[in-house]
């Protein structure tokens, strides 16, 4: 997140030149600035992704046209990410009230069916002030529509970062895929990716010769930053350091700091006598702030001691949050080209840096973080001991959606934490993680006690198995290796089955599809889809008929691993969660109207075939009420995953002398969030065929499928994509016929299936 006021200051004050300038240079590039840009950028920015979810329809292709670009000019990039949090996240976003109104206003727009004023309410929805701002930094001009937005949309302070679009974290998998695919080098930082592009650029053998970033970035003695970025005219803006401190009244690198920290960044909020308590959340201005700045002999310290009995500073404790922040900065942790992990000017480092920027992990488990191995979730939640669940832009906040992330994926995460805790020192197998929602954040009511619970690891570190052991008609099987299909029917042949304990003289494993593979036995039996035994379990045996429902090019694993969850969880079924907002069946009878709900919902968990450009056709509220719940146990489920590769690696069970550590990342599933794009598209077929004559007949069907283009203009196919959420349906549905004998619901999906069948 940049320093916001000093951006605004600084437009008109950067330097342009063509990016073939930094021909045969290396630049770094913070990839949570690179993903933000692309985000709110008007030539790249998708309007409706509030309004769908998911991952923008066009950023992969925008990506790597800008990476091609970079490569055509001589360019060379080093992405860098943002690891694990730094210090304790106590700060609560703020404005986040006048978001939600502004998302309100776009729906009471699309319910009234305002067609030419929705694009533009839900294109604004919280990112009003965000994009006047940062206009003039990103596109020649501001964009029409900004300024005559209609209805007027509340004005929101451009401090939350995350303003009206999906946090940059959310995404990093899917870039990190990009990049790996493209040949371009990344890593992820131990804690903040400014930082580590310092020591990238200053160390003591630079890799970088420049850097693409926040302001923030400033901030770590970096002397020249680039701000800007354009493929069309190929061209860059830069500023110096040295010019802003001119311009700002000479001041020295420690007052530039102190300055800096005051306007406001991610380590510490504004000086809130910077604030006009008449607009509360309007941000400060460098005009405004610095003759305070100044009478307190530009000292940060001088100024909250002048201001110490404000009842604002007090409430906020604020000199203590300036002290800490300022020694984050000047001693945050960076690990160095050798893969040591220590603090910036080690020397005059305190012996309290771990209450600071957070408890220190092995240097081996900082590694596979800087290689993509495993994300930061599941690491932030051991070292600092809360899972903190805030309600998602866009999202509403229903029961069951409080119900699920608060307690029903509470078993998932226990697993995930209580599994990387296992491979580590004790310190950690004994702490006790509180969980910590929007709705109830006081409460110790939700705890996840690791002391108490048993070893994770121990329950399935006897999968350890290589292909040279596998029997020849596991050899033959055609499913790929590594994918959840191989594993499950694996387990069929008994032979194979009593093959899969290991003994301490197992040898590790090597190739990497033995590891993939090794990895979903593991998982499948925390999943509870195999027993102790190694065979399949009730549930197993479920999702091996629904997988042998499709092939391998049909793409849909992800999305029917995650339908079986759901099913499990409860989540997939006809209840009226969502009724109290647009979106629904609307036509036929009853009956209609609730399959037409499943079949939607089933849809629901795979993604719209669509071409690279923003999304245009109807929306449902519903339907993105209920793709929440689909992206929440999909995040659980790729957080546990990665941790049962990580523990793999940490426990010596596989050779660490490789060099495949983004492939074996990008090869496990739960990548790809989830839109509610193709159960729109189900839900607006189905409810069409009522208003037909005859709604079941062929004639009927082909009509309404031949307005599919008129209602997705931009999709690949509208019958393909129904075809695909068919699929998807035939294997769900296979998979509910053969459950557990707990499932209580395999007549009404047998109910389902016949009524869909005469109207695919």
């Amino acid at each position: 997140m940049p320093i916001r006021p000093l951006d605004e200051w600084t437009v008109g004050r950067t330097q342009s030149l063509p990016l073939s300038a930094l021909k045969g240079a290396v630049i770094g590039l913070d990839a949570s600035h690179y993903i933000q840009q692309h985000l709110v950028n008007q030539s790249t920015r998708e309007a409706l992704l509030g309004a769908l979810g998911g991952f923008p329809f066009a950023l992969k292709a925008n990506i790597e046209k800008e990476l091609q670009t970079f490569k055509s000019l001589g360019v060379g990039c080093i992405f860098v990410f943002n690891g694990l949090d730094f210090g304790k996240q106590d700060e609560k976003p703020r404005n986040q009230s006048a978001m939600v109104r502004s998302f309100e206003q776009a729906w009471e727009l699309y319910d009234q069916q305002q067609a030419d004023q929705v694009v533009d309410a839900f294109s604004n929805a919280g990112m009003t002030t965000l994009l006047a701002q940062m206009s003039d930094i990103w596109s020649p001009s501001l964009p029409p529509r900004i300024l005559c937005a209609s209805p007027p949309m509340a004005l929101v302070d451009a401090d939350d970062d995350t303003s009206g679009t999906p946090p940059p974290e959310t995404l990093y998998k899917f870039l990190q895929r990009i990049l790996f695919q493209n040949g371009i080098s990344f890593m992820v930082a131990p804690y903040s990716a400014c930082a580590q592009l310092a020591y990238l650029a200053r160390g003591a053998n630079p890799v970088i010769d420049a850097v693409y970033g926040p302001s923030e970035t400033l901030m770590f003695d970096i002397d020249k930053l680039v701000t800007r970025i354009e493929i069309e005219p190929a061209q860059f803006s830069w500023l110096t350091k040295q010019t802003l401190q001119e311009e700002l009244g000479r001041l020295s690198n420690e007052q530039f700091l102190d300055f800096c920290l005051l306007l406001g960044s991610p380590f510490l909020r504004s000086f809130p006598l910077f604030e006009n308590p008449a607009f509360p959340g309007k941000l400060p201005t460098v005009r405004d702030a610095l003759p305070m700045f100044n009478a307190a002999g530009r000292s940060a310290l001088t100024l909250c001691a002048q201001f110490e009995d404000e009842r604002r500073m007090q409430e906020l404790d604020y000199t203590r949050r300036y002290k800490k922040a300022y020694l984050v900065v000047k001693h945050h942790v960076f690990i160095d080209i050798e893969g040591r992990v220590g603090p910036m000017d080690q020397e005059h480092t305190s012996s309290d840096m771990h209450e600071l920027i957070g408890l220190r992990l092995p240097e081996e488990l900082y590694f596979y973080l800087s290689k993509g191995v495993l994300g930061r979730d599941v690491p932030n939640f051991l070292t600092s001991g809360e899972v903190r669940l805030s309600l998602p832009l866009g999202t509403e906040d229903t029961e069951v959606y409080r119900q699920l992330v608060a307690d029903t994926l509470t078993p998932i995460r226990a697993q995930s934490i209580g599994l990387l805790a296992n491979c580590l020192h004790r310190f950690y197998q004994t702490k006790v993680i509180t969980i910590r929602p929007w709705f109830d954040e006081n409460s110790e009511e939700r705890q996840i006690n690791l002391r108490e619970l048993p070893s994770v690891k121990e329950t399935i570190q006897a999968w350890k198995i290589s292909s040279d052991k596998f029997p020849e008609d596991v050899k033959k099987l055609q499913a790929p290796r590594g994918s959840f299909k191989f594993a499950i029917q694996s387990l069929n042949n008994s032979e194979f089955v009593a093959k899969t304990f290991a003994t301490r003289e197992t040898p590790v494993l090597s190739k990497q599809e033995d590891i993939l593979s090794n990895v979903m036995w593991r998982f499948l039996q925390l999943r509870g889809y195999v027993d102790d035994k190694h065979n399949l379990t009730a549930w197993g045996k479920c999702l091996e008929q629904a997988l042998s429902a499709v092939d391998p090019t049909d793409n849909l694993e992800d999305a029917i691993f995650i339908a079986i969850e759901m099913l499990r969880m409860n989540l997939l079924n006809t209840k009226h969660w969502f009724s109290h907002v647009s979106g629904g069946p609307m036509r036929g009878s009853e009956e209609d109207k609730t399959f037409n709900m499943l079949v939607s919902r089933v849809a629901c968990i795979a993604k719209l075939q669509h071409k690279p450009i923003g999304y245009s056709g109807p929306l449902s509220r519903q339907l993105l009420c209920y793709r929440s719940l689909v992206s929440e146990v999909r995040t659980s489920l790729r957080n546990l995953i990665e941790i049962v590769l990580a523990s793999l690696l940490l426990s010596g069970e596989v050779s660490r002398d490789r060099k495949d550590w983004v492939e074996l990342a990008v090869k496990l599933p739960f990548i790809d969030d989830n839109d509610c794009g193709l159960g729109i598209a189900v839900r607006t077929y189905l409810d069409d065929l009522p208003l037909q004559a005859n709604p079941t007949s062929p004639e009927a069907r082909q009509e309404v499928k031949s307005k599919g283009k008129e209602w997705f203009q931009h999709s690949e196919s509208f019958t393909g994509n129904l075809d695909l959420a068919f699929k998807l349906w035939d294997a769900v549905y296979k998979g509910t016929q053969n459950a557990s004998k707990e499932f209580k619901e395999a007549k009404l999906w047998d109910d389902a299936n016949k009524w869909l069948a005469e109207r695919r």
